[in-house]
This record gives structure tokens, C-alpha cells and sequence, in this order.
């Protein structure tokens, strides 16, 4: 299966990136090799902007890049659990330094692996993603309608799409039983409910 990862690629420069999310000050390091590696991208921004946390339990960030999503989640509240997962070697080790640099590395968890791969079993209170358009439609579908088998019966999922969220909406609503669908900035978040 091709992935928007490419093994073998050098990692690129190291930047540290600094980050406020209501009013909660983080920083992250990245390198230039990994989605928006050098400044955390509007997409997600957005996402974390319009972010509902779960009163406490497990979530889920999915295709995790550095880390902003999950490691910013596990900041903002600390009665969360949160799992992080990442086909690159390199986020995946970037996301765990980061995990440690915002304090928060002894609820965080981030595994390798492809999509929900690696937390096969576990189910989230809530799972996020802003799903890497560059492996192709088909991976971030599997993002997105994939996460109701992932969730507890009164979890939740959101995510953030440039391409494609229409299609996406659409699709959801064969699978969840709520969907709402935003356009905001040019793109779709998702908020889905089984």
C-alpha cells in the first residue's frame, strides 16, 4: 500500500515550534520532513480550536504527525488518557519527545503503526485526526468512517478535512448516527457520533 510516508527520507531541519490553545502555552519539535513540519498547519488549527474533550477517559489521535493533536488534548485536560498513532518512525519518536516536553508523557502513549492498527481492541471516548490527504482517499476514509468501531457507545469523533469532507459527510451518514459537518477557512470539520 502506498502511504504519504516514505521510508528513507533524512529527517530535514529541526525547528521548535511554539503554540498557544486557549490560553494554554505548548511547543513542539518537528522537522521539515513532516506534514507542516515547520509551523502547525490551519487544519489543525481549527480542529483544536473546535475541540470537545471528554470529561476523562481515552482518546485517540490518529495519523498523529508530531503530535499537536493528542499531546495539545492531553494538556488541556488532564484527566485524559491519550493514545497517538503514526506509520512514521519519526513522528512517532518526535511525538514522544514532545509528549515529555509539555509534561505530559505519563498519560500519553504514541505507538507506531498504520491507522488504528496498533490500539486494536481499545475503545476511545473520542478519537481526532486531521487525516494525511496525501495518502490518498481511500486512507482517510478509513480514518474517518473507521473510527465508529473504535469508540464506546457514547463516544465521538472529529475531524478536520480540506478535500473531500462533503463526500465524507455524505459517507459518514451511512455509518454514524449523528454527523454534523462545518465550513469553516476552507475546510470541513467532521463531528461524528455512532
Amino acid at each position: 500500500m502506498a502511504h504519504y510516508y516514505k521510508p528513507g527520507r533524512g529527517p530535514g531541519k529541526r525547528v521548535l515550534i511554539p503554540l498557544v490553545v486557549r490560553n494554554v502555552s505548548l511547543q513542539f519539535v518537528s522537522y521539515s520532513s513532516l506534514f507542516s513540519g515547520t509551523r502547525v498547519d490551519e487544519g489543525t488549527l481549527l480542529l483544536l480550536e473546535n475541540m470537545i474533550l471528554p470529561d476523562s477517559g481515552l482518546v485517540l489521535d490518529v495519523g498523529c504527525g508530531y503530535g499537536v493533536i493528542g499531546v495539545t488534548a492531553a494538556k488541556l485536560n488532564p484527566k485524559l488518557k491519550v493514545y497517538m498513532t503514526d506509520i512514521n518512525p519519526l513522528a512517532v519518536k518526535v511525538s514522544k519527545l514532545n509528549a515529555r516536553l509539555n509534561g505530559v508523557e505519563d498519560r500519553v502513549v504514541v505507538l507506531e503503526g498504520d491507522r488504528y492498527e496498533p490500539v486494536k481492541g481499545v475503545l476511545f471516548n473520542a478519537i481526532y485526526s486531521n487525516p494525511p490527504l496525501s495518502a490518498g482517499m481511500k486512507v482517510v476514509e478509513d480514518i474517518v468512517l473507521g473510527a465508529r468501531e473504535h469508540l464506546v457507545r457514547d463516544g465521538f469523533a472529529q475531524f478536520v478535512l480540506a478535500k473531500g469532507g462533503e463526500y465524507l459527510a455524505r459517507e459518514a451518514r451511512k455509518v454514524y448516527g449523528h454527523v454534523e459537518s462545518m465550513s469553516k477557512k476552507g475546510y470541513i470539520l467532521l463531528y461524528l457520533k455512532p
